[in-house]
């Protein structure tokens, strides 16, 4: 069975999507844990509690996808 162009790219969005937010929920346990640590300010924390944007978002969803798509 094979996929459209439009659920390919719908997957895409969706892996690129999960992997911004496996990267978010990393990023704010490593600051959590290096400010227990006392190596880190809560300014410093706080940076790291910034979502993503949806440009972000988008360039790694082009990202992937320019892999799927890409024939060599």
């Amino acid at each position: 069975m094979s996929k459209n162009p439009f659920e390919i790219r719908a997957e895409m969005l969706q892996l690129a999507k999960e992997y911004m937010d496996q990267q978010y929920h990393m990023n704010v346990q490593f600051a959590e844990s290096m400010m227990e640590q006392g190596k880190k300010t809560i300014e410093d924390v706080k940076s790291s509690y910034e979502m993503y944007s949806m440009d972000d978002l988008m360039e790694k969803a082009k990202e992937m996808y320019s892999f799927v798509s890409n024939k060599d």
